[in-house]
């Protein structure tokens, strides 16, 4: 006779159950016995403690005990002398050479002193205005456009044409696309944009659109948005209006959509709210950073104008609104919430929302959403997952921000009142706090050991962006590596942690895209992916320059992947060729090719002998270039657009054991 199959284990029980003290057994979204006995069932994965403290977060302790130790040195110390000279030495942790340039005309600047201004600056912007990028964003870092006036610069970044006349498209109730694109690309924005930007309360628009009706949420505007975004994950040529350029995918659904919100925006509603933000996405999609900027302001001013921000409970009570409009509401209000802070950190300008405005609550856990299968429709990709989990995410997600706004906004603000050491002392004291929630992130959102085992796409993202404000939150205090002895490195250390924390973080960016670029290919990755790699990469750059015989090879190898990608990407966020254009700017501006030449070894007689000219000829190898270049120069990111037609798929062995930094 067959024997009944033993219990399973769990590692996680209900609430329910572990307060009865009674047998879970794990079941999603609810566990058999509270299905049974009709109680609620929830799951509390914050409790999930019984891993040791990774690495990571030891040395957040570290980086605090270290920033508590030198405030105490500096107190004593200016106990002793009667003054405050000390506090007003530390206000600059790298003392430049006073000596004079040898360039006086265009001397090479110094890329920790560049990495290190948090005060932000002025800058062309695309149409030929000033814009202000601040510090977090490292456009603010270049001292010339990113593109000249001449058609050779600007060809490194193909604009959108100027768009018609908006009132030669009629406001249309129904989309002027077959039935089938129409789902095709609600598909791609289900599976791609929605999960990880949690916008749009998918079954109050589906059933609208199943009813083949247009309600107060399911409005011509916000159709045509999620259309116009969404076209820019499609390959159907249909959906360009220049059939052979991919940049103008999905734009006249965009002019339509503008045409729309002309008179929607005098009365809007929170579909207005929803629909602004997309198409700020939208903008940005193709390089139009300022209208991008001023649709998500939009979109949040008109939020904050419908009290999207508060808690509307009292209001749900009174039965003035339905459940599903509160949960519509509150959808909205958070997924403007994330944009923001990723306009925010992403352009390097002030957020407009601030922590003690809000007292609504997040997004309910809706069964359909956050524990559906996530799968990828079609494009050769066999990938399925049994359970989304997009919604968690996405709290995550707000968490991370929520904890490193307010320091970041103090941090990089031109007016702060805090002087350096105190601000390095809010970046350690938010880093513990950070790697504290990252650390107990539960175990359906942290990355497996492996990276042959896939996660939903949106969780990569997650990560990604954590690695992100993490390299923001210690950049400002970056110390500039000296050529020292074993034991004077040793004794350094403590003061090179910063470093150390940003060079970990940028090699996970790399680890991180390297995964998702092999399960899912990086045609279809959301646009705030361009800013993790493009900051990513800003450290690889210093990196690059450094005397360590192994820090700058692997430095250089990171390096032309994250241009290898955001080339990649650029096929739907013309966004990536910006950053490319940016990286070949600071390169030339720190003049790390030249850095580079003066590192090498000069007891190599191949060293020795090899000019620059040289140099840049071995570069010209056709098949093979990313082989044979020395990795004493970088002219092939200064030639990046000659050389990607030939792409390895060995060239991506780099890593193999920095998974570890996840466990």
């Amino acid at each position: 006779m067959q024997q009944p199959s033993s219990r399973q284990r769990v590692s996680l029980a209900c609430t329910t159950c572990r307060a009865r003290r009674t047998r879970c057994d794990g079941q999603l979204p609810e566990c058999g016995t509270c299905l049974r006995t009709g109680r609620q069932c929830e799951y509390v994965h914050d409790a999930e403690r019984r891993k040791p403290p990774s690495k990571r977060y030891i040395e957040a302790l570290h980086s605090r005990i270290e920033s508590l130790e030198r405030q105490l040195q500096q107190c004593h110390q200016e106990t002793v002398d009667g003054v405050k000279s000390s506090a007003r030495a530390s206000r600059n942790p790298i003392n430049p050479s006073a000596g004079a340039s040898q360039n006086p005309v265009n001397p090479p600047r110094d890329p920790v002193d560049d990495l290190t201004d948090i005060y932000g600056r002025l800058d062309v912007a695309e149409d030929g205005h000033l814009r202000y990028f601040g510090a977090s964003s490292y456009f603010n870092m270049l001292r010339r456009p990113p593109y000249d006036g001449d058609t050779t610069a600007r060809g490194h970044l193909p604009m959108l044409s100027p768009s018609p006349a908006l009132s030669s498209f009629p406001a249309p109730t129904q989309v002027d696309i077959p039935r089938e694109v129409q789902d095709h690309l609600l598909d791609l924005y289900w599976t791609w944009q929605n999960p990880w930007q949690y916008l749009v309360h998918k079954d109050a628009f589906c059933r609208a659109l199943e009813q083949g009706r247009h309600d107060e949420y399911c409005t011509p505007l916000l159709l045509h948005s999620v259309l116009a975004l969404a076209a820019r994950y499609s390959d159907d040529i249909s959906l360009r209006t220049d059939p052979a350029d991919a940049n103008t995918a999905g734009d006249r659904l965009q002019w339509t959509a503008k045409s729309i919100l002309q008179s929607e925006v005098e009365h809007p509603t929170v579909s207005t709210v929803v629909s602004v933000a997309i198409l700020a996405l939208r903008e940005m999609s193709t390089n139009r950073e300022a209208i991008g900027w001023t649709y998500i302001g939009i979109a949040v001013r008109i939020a904050y104008n419908l009290g999207l921000h508060l808690d509307c409970t009292p209001w749900r009570n009174q039965n003035q609104i339905s459940e599903e409009q509160a949960e519509i509401r509150r959808i909205a209000w958070w997924g403007c919430y994330l944009l923001d802070k990723l306009f925010n950190i992403g352009l390097g300008r002030p957020s407009m929302i601030k922590e003690w405005d809000i007292t609504a609550l997040k997004p309910s856990l809706l069964r359909t959403v956050e524990y559906c299968p996530w799968q990828v429709p079609g494009n050769g990709v066999n990938i399925a997952i049994p359970v989304s989990r997009s919604i968690s995410n996405m709290h995550y997600m707000c968490e991370i921000f929520q904890i490193v706004s307010n320091a970041l906004d103090q941090i990089y603000a031109p007016n702060s009142r805090l002087s350096l050491v105190e601000k390095e002392d809010l970046a350690s004291k938010t880093y513990l706090e950070l790697e504290t929630l990252y650390k107990n992130l539960p175990s359906f959102l942290k990355l497996p050991r492996s990276a042959q085992n896939p996660r939903p796409a949106h969780t990569y993202s997650l990560h990604l962006q954590y690695h992100t404000v993490t390299i923001l939150l210690h950049r400002p205090f970056l110390r500039r590596r000296q050529e020292l002895s074993p034991l004077s490195e040793l004794l350094a250390s403590t003061d090179l942690t910063h470093n150390q924390i940003c060079t970990a973080s940028a090699e996970a960016i790399s680890s991180i895209m390297k995964a998702y670029r092999t399960h899912y290919t990086l045609r279809r990755i959301p646009i705030s992916t361009v800013h993790a790699v493009g900051t990513g990469s800003v450290v690889h750059l210093l990196d690059a320059t450094s005397r360590d015989p192994l820090r700058s090879p692997t430095a250089i190898r990171l390096l032309k992947f994250n241009m290898t990608c955001l080339k990649e990407m650029s096929t739907a966020w013309t966004w990536g060729l910006r950053a490319i254009r940016s990286l070949q700017i600071l390169a030339e501006g720190w003049a790390v090719n030249e850095k580079l030449f003066l590192h090498a070894p000069r007891d190599d007689p191949k060293h020795s002998s090899q000019t620059q000219d040289s140099i840049q000829q071995s570069n010209e190898v056709a098949p093979g270039w990313w082989e044979g270049s020395p990795a004493n120069n970088i002219n092939w990111l200064l030639d990046f657009d000659s050389g990607l037609d030939h792409e390895p798929a060995d060239m991506f062995d780099f890593n193999n054991g920095v998974w570890a930094i996840f466990s």
